[in-house]
């Protein structure tokens, strides 16, 4: 069960003021973060509660507004390995926004936690709406994947681990 199945929806004070300090929505007009807000929706999710599960269709990013967030993924062999924590501020599932992938990691609530969901079809609206906005969101976002992806290369490269699979010529186009 995910947690857009099992949590109470919530009414507390999301606001601009919030959104403005998670870099995905930097640089965004105050009318276009009311905007956001408006189409936002707040859930509370219990300790240990499933957020979502890796794997599953992803149609949502969530922010954590209060609580902890573990993000835990499976290697080949089944073993779960927990990847991050998040906590105030932080955003998961920001790549479904991008890639319409199912999701590529489990998420669940550490302790008591409250979160920020946008769907996907919502920000959709501002594609059809304000061009340029839905153009600096999407920036944003990819530039926060980048930002991911270096951290974990850099990782990868500490620890002496190639991916010659994510490189190799049978994925490289032709010259």
């Amino acid at each position: 069960m995910s947690a857009t199945d099992g949590t109470v929806e919530g009414t507390s004070d999301r606001d601009a003021d919030f959104l403005a300090q998670i870099p995905i929505f930097g640089g965004l007009p105050e009318m276009v973060l009311a905007r956001i807000v408006d189409l936002a929706r707040e859930i509370q999710v219990a300790p240990g509660g499933l957020v979502f599960a890796e794997g599953e269709p992803a149609r949502s990013m969530f922010i954590v507004r209060d609580g902890e967030l573990e993000i835990c993924k499976r290697g080949r062999d089944g073993t779960e390995f927990c990847l991050a924590v998040l906590q105030r501020g932080d955003c998961v599932g920001e790549m479904s926004l991008i890639d319409i992938q199912p999701r590529s990691a489990t998420a669940r609530a550490l302790d008591s936690a409250t979160l920020c969901v946008i769907d996907q079809q919502q920000i959709a609206k501002l594609y059809q709406t304000d061009l340029e906005v839905y153009t600096l969101l999407v920036l944003n976002i990819a530039r926060e994947i980048s930002r991911r992806l270096r951290l974990a290369d850099k990782l990868l490269a500490d620890m002496g681990v190639t991916v010659h699979e994510m490189w190799s010529s049978e994925i490289a186009l032709p010259i």
